[in-house]
């Protein structure tokens, strides 16, 4: 998955990376490139999952 990016962090369900809320904040500058993936095996079977997504900027 994000392992072939560099400085990539995967952000799943249950991710380290997030905090007690599920919320993760990026440093305050930088250029930044999100993406949903979705595994492989689900896309053949033309599964689509529900998620959300939230993004602020202050």
């Amino acid at each position: 998955m994000g392992n072939q990016l560099k400085d990539s962090i995967n952000l799943g369900e249950y991710s380290p990376k997030l905090d007690d809320n599920g919320i993760y904040i990026l440093p305050a500058s930088g250029e930044y490139e999100i993406r949903v993936l979705q595994p492989r095996s689900q896309a053949r079977k033309d599964k689509k999952p529900q998620y959300w997504m939230s993004i602020n900027i202050k």
